[in-house]
């Protein structure tokens, strides 16, 4: 695919007021993505209560004591927008329609913190029966420790899913959950620009190149990540730290960042952003992995660190479009253009370190009433024809090794089906064999976050003091800091 040009008068790197007043008008479901955290903390709140009220009072009711009822599966928003989670959960209750127990669907919606602080609550409410937690893989050992979950039993257990993915639920040699799906981050790039081979090298040596190929293209930065004082922070800091002591290392994160790889690691994203070659607007407290994508889609960075969920983003957006070989777009909303003869074109390459390892698990409350049932649908959650379809129609990466590749059985909901399915589809049809090939490599090589009860106190202490830090525009951080973070980090994964 020839390489796509802009428009008079964009410019390289910029955009025309037409494409401006395209995007503006899509369709209002996209709002969703905004997540902005003071909106979605009312949201949250007000909807989570409700539903996980009525989530009681059922649990209450026909549902007490082992009787005839629904088991509830908790879990934060299904990203997709389309209820795939929903319709897999149909699909299970089908299957069992003269069964005593069926299954509902609870969706928090919100950010990860927001969800977790609404778990939190309601796993501490009296009298609260939930059946099955979706959490974030993280959340595992504070969730085991507090003994809000069940251990998973032998019959269920974790055959066939990558490593990574298991040792992230493992406390004190238990498996707490069983893995549902992973997330890692990858580069995605202006593939119009530059080519996956000059992104060769550890993360000085791509900042360097992305730098470079912003000031000759007339692009305003090259590069984009998550910056902000949340979980994203965290998650990139680690990333870093990894490029800078080598693959092969120790899978748990060093807590020490006035020394060695982690020292270097900071004093690389510091310089990086005082000299411009990364995007600004990351620092914002309010910026989100959406800010990326929207600098990305916008033409003003080169290329950005984000998940595999913003692929679809990417190749729905009238403005962009997949480099050769990305295998089906995804379905088009009505309106939408092909990307007419101005659409960048985009690739997806590793990061220029091991991810750290995203996703969710699935886990059993010890309060549930119906166990053996919470089991089942866990185990048909997690079956490959189910984490295929999940790849396939929502784009989530699966757990098992032998989910991405292979035939399709079922259906995607219709937002999410293509729009000329192949009569036999496979996982690899619809983004193309060499994107299923780099999210396996990339989930089977991820290193899972501190294995601790007080993540949740370790991360909040790291992402908000290093924000506090990169926002002084220092190019090399000052050691007294960078100590008195490490002190502050360490008492953070003691509970303190």
């Amino acid at each position: 695919m020839a390489a796509r040009s802009h428009a008079a008068g964009g410019g390289p790197g910029g955009r025309t007021d037409g494409r401006r007043a395209e995007r503006a008008a899509w369709p209002l479901r996209w709002l969703f993505l905004r997540r902005r955290r003071e909106r979605a903390a009312v949201a949250a709140g007000i909807t989570t209560a409700l539903a996980l009220a009525a989530a009681l009072l059922a649990a209450d009711g026909p549902g007490a004591g082992g009787e005839p009822g629904a088991i509830t599966l908790v879990t934060g928003e299904d990203v997709t927008g389309a209820g795939l989670y929903q319709q897999l959960v149909d699909e299970w209750n089908a299957d069992r329609a003269d069964g005593e127990v069926r299954a509902e669907l609870i969706e928090i919606s919100g950010g990860a913190d927001l969800v977790r602080a609404e778990l939190l609550r309601w796993t501490q409410a009296e009298g609260f029966s939930y059946d099955i937690l979706n959490i974030d893989n993280q959340w595992t050992a504070e969730f085991a420790r507090n003994g809000w979950i069940e251990p998973l039993p032998e019959d269920v257990g974790a055959s066939g899913v990558l490593e990574p993915s298991v040792e992230a639920v493992t406390y004190r040699d238990t498996v707490w959950a069983r893995p549902f799906i992973a997330d890692v981050g990858l580069l995605y790039y202006r593939a119009d620009l530059m080519g996956e081979d000059d992104l060769v090298g550890g993360w000085a040596d791509a900042l360097e190149m992305l730098r470079e190929t912003a000031e000759a293209e007339g692009v305003d930065y090259g590069y984009s990540g998550q910056f902000a004082p949340y979980e994203g922070l965290t998650v990139n800091t680690l990333e870093f730290t990894y490029g800078m002591r080598g693959s092969g290392g120790d899978s748990e994160p060093p807590v020490a960042f006035a020394a060695d790889s982690g020292r270097a690691a900071v004093d690389v994203m510091a310089r990086a952003l005082a000299d411009g070659t990364v995007h600004p607007g990351v620092l914002a407290d309010d910026a989100t992995e959406y800010d990326s994508f929207r600098q990305f889609v916008d033409g003003e960075v080169v290329a950005m660190r984000n998940w595999p969920g913003w692929y679809d983003q990417l190749a729905r957006d009238p403005a962009v479009e997949p480099a050769a070989g990305g295998g089906e777009q995804p379905p088009q909303e009505a309106g939408e253009s092909d990307g007419g003869g101005d659409a960048i074109e985009f690739g997806v390459a590793p990061l220029p370190s091991e991810s750290v390892l995203g996703g969710q698990s699935l886990a059993v409350s010890s309060a549930s009433r119906h166990p053996d049932a919470a089991w089942d649908l866990i185990s048909y959650l997690t079956d490959p024809a189910q984490q295929r379809r999940l790849l396939y129609c929502g784009g989530y990466p699966p757990v098992l090794a032998d989910a991405y590749t292979g035939p399709i059985e079922g259906e995607c909901p219709e937002p999410l089906a293509p729009e000329e399915a192949p009569a036999e589809a496979t996982v690899e049809s619809r983004r193309g064999e060499e994107y299923s090939r780099l999210l396996l490599a990339e989930v089977g090589n991820a290193h899972h976050r501190p294995t601790s009860p007080y993540y949740a106190r370790y991360s909040h202490v790291l992402h908000s003091e290093l924000n506090r830090l990169f926002r002084q525009s220092q190019e090399e951080l000052a050691d007294e800091d960078l100590k008195t973070l490490d002190n502050n980090l360490k008492e953070a994964l003691q509970g303190h």
